[in-house]
């Protein structure tokens, strides 16, 4: 008693005699507890949370969460062994298993979903590339205006007023614009002044497109450098054997006044009706002003009535 009182440094009197009582009531309970746990394997420990809680006064939320968490029981997985030959199968090419379906229940839905999203895709890579055989998705491009199609005429003012820098830029907007035709699209050039000039000096039936290769652009550029400017501004020929040719579109380009009966003349050439019997233009007619005021008024009007663009350009300096 005495080394007792030493070592805790207990009082003389009858505390010491409650101390030393109440030391071996609670090593007596913590044998007792540790006991427990060595026979259950653990499975008081739930209640022996809430036991040390409940005295230690915390939350009852916080005790509550304790005791779920703890009591959980996670059943024993199923040996991967056994599902090998139904994986086997999902991988060979068939994903509706039954007993897969049974176990794994996202399967089903998450093959719809699957379905549907690539159909939807498809639809939309579909939709965003447009192939070549889509003529409404094709064109041509002439002074910035667009047609439409994989047939254009161009015809063109080769008058004297087009010597020089007009003639010029129409040299270079020419040639690139049939050299930026699709190797499926066709051309056929007809220039103008007197009277109608098809390309190669050869009209319809004998002259007819052509395919924008090498041999044919090297041909066209040879033939535009031979042409030796006339007199006066008369296309309506050249528009007739332009229509003849049954094209997706025309292009009209000049710098001039137009001298002839061009307008009337389409208003009989190119219309048609529809099939509620309204007349409409056969041919889209798209007409350019080349570096010139004289000849806006005509050209315009060539332009609203055939179902065209009018495109006025204006001459550049250095």
């Amino acid at each position: 008693m005495k080394r007792l009182r030493k070592v805790f440094a207990l009082p003389k009197t009858s505390d010491t005699i409650a101390f030393v009582v109440s030391l071996c009531i609670h090593l007596t309970a913590a044998l007792v507890l540790a006991f427990c746990l060595v026979v259950s394997g653990g499975e008081g420990t739930s209640s022996l949370l809430v036991s040390l809680e409940s005295e230690t006064n915390a939350a009852p939320e916080l005790s509550a969460v304790v005791i779920e968490n703890r009591s959980e029981q996670v059943p024993n997985p199923e040996p991967i062994e056994s599902l090998v030959p139904e994986l086997e199968t999902i991988l060979a090419a068939e994903i509706a298993v039954p007993e897969i379906d049974q176990r794994i229940g996202t399967v089903g839905s998450l093959k719809s979903a699957l379905a549907s999203q690539v159909k939807l895709a498809s639809a939309s890579a579909g939709a965003a590339a447009p192939t070549k055989s889509d003529k409404s998705k094709t064109g041509a491009i002439f002074f910035g205006t667009e047609a439409y199609g994989n047939r254009f005429v161009f015809v063109i003012d080769s008058s004297g007023s087009m010597r020089g820098p007009r003639w010029d830029a129409l040299y270079a907007e020419l040639m690139r614009a049939i050299q930026a035709l699709s190797e499926d699209q066709e051309f056929f050039i007809i220039s103008f002044d007197s009277t109608a000039h098809p390309m190669f000096g050869e009209p319809p039936p004998q002259g007819n497109f052509l395919h924008p290769d090498s041999k044919s652009i090297a041909r066209v550029s040879n033939w535009m450098r031979s042409i030796q400017l006339g007199h006066q501004t008369l296309p309506s020929g050249a528009v007739g054997i332009a229509l003849a040719l049954k094209p997706d579109a025309v292009f009209l380009l000049s710098d001039g006044e137009i001298n002839d009966n061009t307008i009337r003349d389409l208003r009989v050439w190119n219309r048609e009706q529809d099939d509620e019997g309204s007349v409409k233009p056969r041919v889209p007619i798209h007409t350019v002003l080349l570096h010139s005021q004289i000849g806006y008024a005509t050209l315009e009007v060539i332009a609203q009535e055939n179902g065209g663009i009018f495109t006025p350009v204006a001459a550049r300096f250095p």
